[in-house]
């Protein structure tokens, strides 16, 4: 096979000779270097900075956001002259294991690999926001996992004409669906947006910009950081948590894409776009995608079509190495109630599923038992937040009643609740730099009122 062409991070070779050209072209090694301009020098810098400014938005105090920050200038430089020379690779990289909700493989990146991700998916995100299906919810701005759940429920309201007529609810899951993806097709999914929207992304930066494209996509998505990464968990964790067919450490070059990084949320994204597609438009089967997870709303005459489609779905993702969840296919009435991206939906109400809302409750019970909460107080207000947050967008107010009654007296002297924004805040003195300024007799800038006099001379 003639295929030593496509990179795919295991060797880095890009050389064309092999035995089926009987090396009639020349040595890599004597090709001349030539330096790829894209517009102009202060122009790509200028989107290199603004793409670190996103790369590093709500996770500046993380490692690897701190470590670039300490001396970002030099590193943001040398990173946009390898891009501009096309040397840049993706080759530091780090794994570890989450187990809330439950035991789960995250691959991820240095820092200068984050923002050669946000550099792709950024620059695309409005191309693909019309390329991709307006079923496909999964990152996407304003398509995210509550949107998707309301799309369900329009779908049941208008099949069953206002809950008046029957319909099912088939549900199903991929197995494996990150760890056995083939990432030659995902690059194939991003070479084919570049592609169909070339004179607009040329128009709005320059004529070599879509190569440019291509070229990072094929950089991003095989970067193979399996064979080259740093194991922030212990390696024996591995073994007792993770399958090896939902890992990505075993797996051969090419077969596999990581959890936690942009390119691969994206790509996914891409990767089930014409099932999606031919599910709705083709066979007129409304089907909600978020992820790995499909929700099918089919009337009960159309459910015996609906079900025989399976085989030929089965065909279509065996082509691409995924296939179906055998122990997650669901088809009931819709009355019954269905779980959909952690809430329950019932007939006239959505609630958090009960392991989330149990889960909450645990983590409040471990707040209240520290002995002090002045120190842990940021923590407190994060974690009632982020848990409400999920409540608050569902039939849930007296769940989440119930949670902030459960929180100890002593957290109510620094915090209250605030019913109108149902959240819970500081209490004046104790928003952090309120206590910044306590403790260390701070004047800070934000809070000077004072007009600088060395300007009112000018």
């Amino acid at each position: 096979m003639n295929n030593a062409w496509n990179f795919n991070g295991n060797n880095g070779n890009l050389n064309n000779n092999n035995v089926n050209n009987a090396n009639q072209v020349g040595a890599v090694t004597i090709l001349p270097k030539t330096v790829f301009t894209l517009m102009t020098d202060e122009r790509f810098f200028s989107i290199m900075v603004q793409t670190m400014f996103n790369a590093r938005k709500n996770k500046r105090y993380g490692r690897d956001s701190a470590d670039f920050e300490r001396n970002w200038a030099p590193r943001l430089v040398r990173m946009t002259h390898q891009l501009q020379e096309r040397t840049f690779r993706v080759d530091h990289n780090y794994a570890f294991l989450t187990s809330i909700p439950k035991w789960r493989e995250i691959f991820a990146t240095i820092f200068e690999g984050r923002t050669a991700d946000h550099l792709l998916c950024d620059t695309l995100e409005k191309y693909a926001a019309t390329w991709l299906s307006p079923r496909t919810f999964n990152n996407r701005k304003g398509m995210g996992m509550q949107a998707a759940i309301n799309q369900v429920l329009e779908d049941i309201y208008e099949v069953t004409q206002g809950f008046t007529q029957p319909c099912r609810i088939i549900k199903w899951d991929l197995s494996g669906f990150f760890p056995n993806a083939q990432n030659d097709y995902i690059e194939r999914c991003y070479r084919n947006l570049i592609e169909h929207n070339r004179e607009a992304i040329a128009a709005e930066y320059d004529d070599e910009m879509p190569n440019f494209l291509q070229w990072l996509a094929m950089i991003c998505v095989h970067s193979n950081p399996a064979q080259h990464c740093e194991l922030r968990t212990p390696k024996r964790l591995w073994g007792e948590h993770i399958k090896p067919d939902k890992s990505l450490i075993g797996k051969p070059p090419g077969i596999g894409c990581p959890i936690g990084r942009q390119a691969s949320q994206i790509g996914m994204g891409l990767y089930l776009n014409d099932e999606i597609v031919w599910l709705n438009k083709d066979c007129g089967i409304r089907s909600t995608l978020f992820m790995d997870d499909c929700v099918e709303v089919v009337p009960e005459w159309q459910h015996q079509y609906a079900l025989s489609l399976f085989p030929e779905l089965r065909r279509r993702l065996a082509a691409k190495g995924i296939r179906l969840n055998e122990h997650k296919f669901y088809d009931q009435p819709y009355y019954r109630g269905f779980e959909f991206l952690g809430s329950h939906i019932k007939l006239n109400r959505v609630h958090l599923n009960n392991k989330t809302y149990g889960r909450a409750r645990m983590r409040i019970g471990e707040l209240n038992a520290l002995p002090n909460k002045l120190a842990y107080i940021d923590h407190f207000v994060q974690t009632m937040n982020s848990y409400i947050g999920l409540l608050k967008n569902r039939t849930d107010y007296k769940r989440m009643l119930a949670l902030v009654d459960m929180a100890d007296a002593g957290w109510w002297t620094m915090c209250e609740w605030n019913d109108e924004k149902k959240c819970v805040a500081y209490r004046p003195g104790y928003k952090p730099n309120e206590r910044l300024v306590t403790k260390y007799h701070l004047k800070l800038k934000r809070n000077d009122k004072s007009r600088n006099s060395r300007a009112q001379k000018h």
